[in-house]
């Protein structure tokens, strides 16, 4: 049984034609498996008693994960607000290994709801790092120009710079973790924007006042690098 749009408008704001940032930070390798999975389903129809039902295997601890994926795709492939609602009470308490899953699965419930709306296209974007909003999030490194490294001045004006840099482009660094080799920035950036113009506009500033910035930078908006692969990427960017 199908929603109205009265129902839907009062359950959700419509947000018509528009990509909507997925906050949380989801496994690469799950958001492709779900991809995959959920190109299996078409849009369809249940009645309530259908959506009770298949929402119970959800609950069942006999349930192999395999089928409780399956019927969370179908549920979200819904676009109902009872199904929405049952893909809220399992994500809230789900199997540990379906957490990202459900959360996917609640998003893209979402979507169909919106959809259902207006004639426009809706639709979300997911990232490694996630973002806020209508912000995604990077992480980027930058590299002392000589193999001196950073002193603390250099920190100071580089933390200022790109501060500035960044509320100019209304963006929000979120984390600056400082190393004598190389510093490294968590970043939120409108879809609008060019990550790589906020990066090189912050290091052509801050060389403005001593060449001290080496001008090439590593980014991502896909995950964090451990000190062994940045040990790599220092290699990488100077090399190459």
């Amino acid at each position: 049984m199908k929603d109205t749009t009265k129902e839907i408008q009062r359950f959700l704001e419509s947000i018509p034609d528009k990509f909507e940032i997925f906050e949380k930070k989801i496994d690469l390798q799950i958001q492709k498996e779900y991809i995959d999975h959920s190109e299996n389903f078409d849009r369809g129809e249940l009645s309530e008693k259908e959506t009770l039902q298949l929402s119970e295997i959800l609950f069942k601890n006999d349930i192999p994960l395999e089928a409780k994926k399956k019927g969370l795709t179908i549920l979200a492939h819904t676009g109902t607000v009872l199904a929405f609602r049952q893909i809220e009470k399992y994500y809230n308490n789900p199997d540990k290994e379906l957490k990202q899953w459900s959360a996917l699965a609640l998003q893209e419930c979402k979507m169909f709801l919106e959809s259902e709306l207006t004639d426009l296209s809706t639709g979300f974007i997911s990232t490694g790092l996630g973002g806020l909003i209508n912000k995604l999030r990077y992480y980027y490194l930058i590299l002392p120009s000589s193999e001196k490294g950073f002193d603390t001045t250099q920190n100071n004006i580089i933390k200022d710079e790109f501060n500035i840099i960044a509320n100019e482009l209304d963006s929000l660094i979120e984390t600056i973790e400082y190393s004598e080799k190389f510093i490294e920035f968590k970043v939120l950036v409108p879809l609008d924007i060019a990550v790589g113009n906020l990066i090189e506009t912050g290091i052509n500033k801050c060389n403005e006042l001593g060449n001290f910035v080496f001008e090439h930078y590593y980014v991502t908006n896909q995950d964090i690098p451990d000190r062994e692969e940045i040990k790599e990427i220092i290699r990488i960017v100077r090399d190459e």
